[in-house]
């Protein structure tokens, strides 16, 4: 302590300390204060108040400088400010809503808004004065704001009264009548920043009007802060939340579909909603490729379900190497950040919204067959089996074919016929006797609506926002009930958010964002495979009422809602995610930040199946029961030092970051059956079980980084961007704990150049950009020798053995991705159209797969790093502003993709090898996991199908042991035999080629407005399950799936017959269909109500709107839907209104 007295610095440094240590143990109490300053202030005295203040003016004169102030204008009565003053410090308020509130308050008057700009002021003992109606001529010049050039062609309204308007000539000048002094004129033109302007009385106003690209240069997240767009160096794109105000969006990814160019996601079909993501293709073969969240500048390890959409006010995804590079550890996959509302000084804001929707199957003609199709099917599967009886014997005996009698049909029979015509035809058609009871009864199942009824969506949404000068507010809560399109698909969550910003001192400040959300997820969705197996002659329920496992009787087709009816699931989720800052200016310009994030998680399933269910009956005995419970807690601690200081031509921003995070899970998982001496209280009574059973697996992982980096900015025209990342993860092996992960980037903004004077572009930028990221998805001891139990018998008890069952590796290192970018800016036609593209270069090194061990090894498996994967690609974004009028403003954005990925190098086996019929030297193909050096993850391997042999190719199908109606497929060497290594060919890809995304922004008639857009992923495979090999059999007598299969009737060239023999085919065959597809995703329309209705009703705005998700689909797949394949994709259909007061 002596030496810290005898130093100056240390002393300063000492105090300072002591300061924010105090400062931020007493924030929240400050904040409280602060939040309630101005309720103790209404206590005080008029006397009391004045002599707060040095200096007082006479109200007329307040009133006046107000009014030059702010562009307004007052009405009132002179009696009203004879002879009274106030202090001067209200002129000096800090906005005019608080200067006029404390006016309001110190004199005890009221006031009230009558126009855009203008305001009533009076006393209860005075009656008001209505603003003086006048028809006045406005004249003026419109001109361009940086150049001087007057601008013809700029629409000039009268705000509010969209049918009083007019338009520049030539000139650039305009004249336009108005009917009252005290409107508010409103200037629009393509490429330029609107503008209102207060009349004020006067009758010339001339304007000049900023363009849309410097007016609107916002400023764009980049991780551990944010610049200014024109700023950027690397590959950023963002979108607004207020985008989707009007569409019902359940999960933030919902946003991101086909909305952002390289951005890939396909949509899930789910109550829950939400899309998988990638970003610019895959990058690994095994370990996770999902991108990293940030949520404010804060790493979001969660689930995306506990961030309520409503509450996103914009979401920046970075794409390129150099822009997530200081995330380095995992951001190989690329960086998601997402940045929420927050309040803003004024006064408290409630915004209320609600939503109410219908969710439904987009199409039905995937859906199971009813009573005469599959009567028709039994009837095609029979006919045309080999040695079938004649075609007649299968047909009704009340619709037999021209020339055959019913005798004649009797006597087909092989032994004595039934006496009834119609017992003896359900007999030949294999019909069980359940269905045979059915189909006299008249009685059918439609499966369809059974299992897939469609569902409600109801949401409601309430925020409060405001603040003072030294403290803001942002607080939401939200409920969201869904039901899904399928039967027992349920998802509901109530989603809290509290953002708080306290501004302490001039040198300190402090906050926390809050999230907290808990999920019911106990969702038991009916089954839709067994929806296509079930019989429509069956039976849903016993006579007994309980339900019927097998409605058909026929063993392999269970009852679809076995589960959904039976099955007692509870599955909840609790999850608090928050932040704690505080930022301490210090000399010299420099800022310290010190963040600490929490997170922690407890999720709890318990099930339940009773005796009456298949698994609690059947598989198990006397029912079945499980519990999990699983915790997590994680933190995160950052330290962030930043200075940014211009000198002259010169501007600097360095960031540094020292971080430390620890994560820890705990899960215990019990189960029982056969429960004794009654399972009544299901998963209650889990110790009432005779088969007891718990494992336990808790994991701890740890970590750290530091980061530096710079962003340097010559004559605001050159951009350099720097930085460097150190990582540590303890997942990693003992001798590679931690990477590096450097980055620099570098930007030229052209157009800034004395030299350039092209008058179509008025914005030029060029970007370059390197860097490395890595990728640490793996588990956490995977580096580690791993144990696995035993249990064994001596003879007279159990004993439990431990026994290692995978290798160590402690040489494991990062999975890093090397990444290139290469861009352009531009903007043409005064920002009427705005360009980006990008074109990309990424290799991956040290893949993280989990290779499977050769049993003389004695382990099973063993994690290591292998190969080399690229990827390349081509991206392109267009903004523009296609027509702007007084009635109609028309915007259109437009996205395109393309992405090639590559396996470069794979286990650095070298040998000889056949593939697609001939041989090669060099690295050898993983055959197993089809991964093929030199082509793409994602390229298909399989045989060529050329059709489907027929009636006319018997001799030649023969040849191959094939008869018609089986799949034909070339056989490249010609040898009569389908061999894998010689006939498979590559065939497609299962990733689509090209993805392109086009927005439709339509603002009309004042106050409509709507968006339509459509997407479209081209070029792409998928596997169509439609014609499952081994059809049906006289012992497995079910159902399939609709699709066209051949009969010596209907002969396709595309679909074999019910009866095709997959087992020639060596290695496998897949039925591959074409997956493309064009997409009317979003469509809304809303209506906001003129401001002058809603302040009739003590009102800010309201805002009516409709949305429809997945409209219309155009694409050749057969099955459901190409973009969620073998599963049905929800359409909905929502409305909903928004208030805010």
């Amino acid at each position: 302590m002596n030496n810290i007295k005898s130093n100056p610095n240390l002393t300063m440094r000492y105090t300072i300390m002591k300061r924010m240590i105090l400062l931020i143990a007493g924030w929240c109490l400050m904040g409280q204060f602060s939040l309630h300053a101005q309720d103790i202030e209404n206590v005080l005295t008029m006397k009391e108040q004045i002599k707060k203040y040095e200096n007082t003016l006479s109200l007329e004169e307040s009133l006046r400088l107000l009014e030059n102030k702010y562009d307004v204008t007052f009405f009132y009565k002179s009696m009203l400010v004879e002879d009274k003053v106030i202090p001067k410090k209200i002129t000096e308020a800090k906005d005019f809503q608080t200067a006029l509130t404390e006016l309001a308050r110190f004199l005890k008057i009221e006031y009230e808004q009558v126009g855009p700009r203008s305001f009533h002021l009076s006393s209860p003992e005075l009656l008001p004065v209505p603003a003086k109606k006048v028809q006045e001529t406005i004249r003026g010049t419109v001109t361009d704001v940086r150049t001087g050039e007057t601008l013809p062609g700029v629409n000039v309204i009268v705000k509010g009264t969209p049918s009083t308007g007019t338009a520049t000539n030539l000139d650039g000048s305009y004249e336009l009548t108005v009917e009252s002094l005290q409107d508010t004129l409103r200037f629009s033109f393509v490429g330029f920043a609107t503008q209102e302007v207060p009349i004020n009385g006067r009758t010339v106003i001339d304007i000049a009007l900023e363009s849309q690209m410097v007016a609107g240069d916002e400023m764009i997240v980049v991780g551990y802060g944010s610049v200014q767009r024109s700023d950027l160096t690397g590959s950023v794109q963002r979108i607004s939340g207020e985008t989707f105000e009007s569409q019902g969006v359940t999960n933030v990814s919902d946003m991101l579909a086909g909305t952002i160019a390289g951005f890939n996601a396909n949509q899930q079909t789910g109550a829950a909603g939400g899309s998988s993501m990638e970003i610019r293709g895959r990058n690994s073969l095994t370990a996770g490729t999902n991108p990293m969240i940030v949520v404010d500048g804060n790493i979001f390890n969660g689930s995306l379900r506990d961030i309520n959409p409503n509450d996103v006010e914009s979401i920046d995804v970075l794409k390129d190497a150099s822009s997530a590079a200081i995330y380095g550890a995992q951001a190989a996959s690329g960086v998601i950040l997402i940045t929420t509302k927050r309040g803003t000084e004024g006064k408290p804001t409630i915004n209320f919204t609600t939503r109410i929707g219908r969710t439904d199957v987009r199409t039905d003609r995937y859906a199971p067959k009813n009573a005469d199709e599959y009567v028709q099917f039994r009837q095609d599967y029979y006919r045309n089996q080999l040695d079938s009886p004649p075609y007649e014997y299968y047909s009704h005996p009340e619709n037999l074919p021209e020339g055959v009698t019913i005798d004649d049909w009797r006597n087909l029979a092989s032994g004595t016929p039934n006496e009834d015509n119609l017992t003896e035809w359900m007999n030949r058609m294999n019909f069980f006797a359940v269905e045979q009871e059915g189909y006299r009864e008249g009685r059918e199942i439609n499966w369809y609506d059974k299992t897939m009824p469609g569902g409600m969506q109801l949401e409601g949404d309430i925020s409060i926002s405001g603040g003072s000068e030294n403290s803001q507010y942002y607080w939401s809560i939200g409920y969201i009930d869904n039901e899904g399109m399928i039967a027992g698909d349920q998802f509901s969550a109530l989603r809290t958010r509290l953002n708080l910003d306290f501004q302490i001192t001039d040198w300190l400040t402090a906050g926390t964002n809050l999230q907290y959300s808990d999920r019911d997820e106990s969702a038991v969705p009916a089954s839709l495979s067994e929806m296509y197996q079930v019989s429509p002659f069956g039976r849903m329920y016993r006579d007994d009422g309980s339900l019927e496992w097998w409605p058909g009787e026929q063993r392999t087709a269970i009852n679809p809602l076995i589960n959904t009816l039976g099955q007692d699931r509870s599955r909840k989720l609790s999850n608090l995610f928050g932040s704690l800052y505080a930022e301490v200016s210090l000399p010299f310009g420099i800022t310290h930040e010190v963040s600490f994030q929490p997170r922690i998680q407890n999720v709890r399933e318990l099930n339940y199946w009773s005796p009456e269910t298949l698994i609690g009956g059947n598989s198990y005995t006397g029912g079945r029961a499980t519990r999990m419970d699983h915790d997590s807690f994680e933190w995160m601690l950052d330290n962030l030092l930043k200075w940014n200081r211009d000198f002259g031509v010169h501007s600097f921003d360095v960031t540094l970051l020292h971080s430390a995070e620890k994560f820890l899970t705990w899960q215990n998982d019990l189960s029982n059956n056969t429960f004794s001496p009654s399972p009544a209280l299901g998963y209650s009574g889990l110790d009432y079980g005779n088969n007891a059973a718990l494992s336990v697996n808790d994991t701890q992982v740890t970590g750290d980084a530091m980061m530096g980096r710079l962003n340097y900015t010559l004559m605001d025209r050159y951009l350099f961007t720097a930085s460097v990342r150190r990582d540590g993860y303890s997942a990693f092996g003992q001798e590679n704990p931690r990477a590096v992960f450097p980055a620099g980037a570098f930007a030229w903004r052209i157009s800034e150049e004395d030299f350039f004077n092209i008058d179509l572009i008025n914005d030029l930028k060029i970007r370059l950009s390197y860097g490395v990221n890595g990728n640490r998805s793996i588990g956490a001891y995977s580096s580690l020798a791993r144990l696995a139990s035993n249990r064994y018998s001596n003879g007279s008890t159990i004993n439990v053995g431990v026994y290692t069952n995978s290798l160590s590796n402690p040489g494991l290192r990062w999975e890093e991705t090397e990444s290139y970018n290469m861009g352009l800016d531009i903007a043409l036609l005064e920002d009427r159209i705005n360009l980006s593209l990008d074109y990309y270069d990424m290799t991956t090194t040290n893949l993280l797969v989990n290779r499977t061990l050769p049993i003389s090894t004695g382990f099973n498996n063993i994690t290591d790093n292998i190969g080399e994967l690229a990827n390349r690609g081509f991206e392109m974004t267009v903004h523009t502003n296609n027509y702007t009028s007084s009635d109609i403003s028309w915007r259109s954005s437009l996205n395109f993709s393309l992405n090639r990925n590559e396996i470069t190098q794979l286990f650095g086996d070298t040998g000889t090898y056949t593939l697609v019929g001939e041989e090669y030297e060099g690295e050898l193909p993983d055959y197993t996991n089809e991964w093929f050096p030199g082509r793409a993850v994602d390229v298909i391997w399989d045989y060529e199908r050329i059709g489907i042999w027929q009636e006319e190719e018997v001799d030649a199908a023969a040849e191959y042991n094939q008869i018609p109606g089986d799949i034909k497929v070339r056989d490249l060497d010609g040898n009569q035999l389908y061999e894998e290594d010689y006939d498979k060919q590559f065939i497609g890809h299962t990733e689509p080629r090209y993805r392109i995304g086009l927005r439709n922004e339509v603002d009309f008639l004042g106050n409509f407005s709507a968006s339509v857009f459509v997407r479209a992923d081209l070029g792409h495979k998928a596997e169509f399950e439609g014609p499952g090999f081994g059809g049906s059999s006289t012992h497995e007598r079910h159902s399939i799936e609709p699709y066209p299969y051949w009969t010596k009737e209907n002969r396709s060239n595309e679909y074999p017959s019910l009866h095709h023999n997959p087992n020639d085919f060596a290695g496998g065959y897949t039925f591959w269909k074409d997956a493309s597809f064009v997409r009317v995703q979003d469509v809304s329309l809303s209506y906001n109500l003129p401001s002058s209705i809603a302040q009739q009703v003590d009102l800010q705005s309201v805002r009516i709107f409709g949305s429809v998700r997945n409209l219309a689909t155009f694409t050749n797949w057969p099955g459901w839907d190409p973009e969620s394949l073998n599963s049905p994709m929800p359409r909905t259909f929502s409305l909903g209104l928004n208030v805010s007061l």
